[in-house]
């Protein structure tokens, strides 16, 4: 995809991003709860001679919650992206394409780096990085 050609501050008020800062702090520690009761929860239990079946839900449970951590923290590199960006003044701005990413978005993934049709395009063309 092409890089923002320009420079372009935020169109939010500062009150704007105050409220989009408070909702990233919110999700953080959300995300930073979940991270660290997951990890607790990852450890096994196996016995000698324990079924095979009990094992491979066992395995199946510890799996799933190693792909949700690693959502998890890929959401909060996203977040502490997103507060960089409010402290240089760029937060809101989609990085492909530099216009404003919509409110409705950022209500929604107040992390989000692309507007919506950046998305769109990214996910048409095949993009899988982590990019919401």
């Amino acid at each position: 995809m092409q890089k923002r050609k320009k420079t372009v501050k935020s169109p939010l008020t500062p009150e704007q991003i105050e409220h989009y800062k408070e909702l990233l702090k919110q999700l953080s520690d959300k995300l930073t709860k979940r991270i660290n009761n997951s990890s607790s929860n990852l450890q096994s239990n196996r016995q000698a001679g324990e079924e095979a079946a009990d094992v491979g839900g066992d395995d199946f449970i510890r799996e799933t919650g190693i792909a949700i951590m690693a959502d998890d923290s890929a959401k909060l590199r996203l977040i502490a992206q997103a507060v960089r960006h409010m402290e240089d003044g760029t937060y809101g701005i989609c990085q492909d394409c530099g216009n404003p990413i919509g409110e409705g978005r950022l209500e929604v993934k107040p992390y989000a780096r692309f507007c919506i049709t950046c998305k769109e395009k990214r996910e048409k063309s095949g993009i899988k990085e982590y990019d919401n």
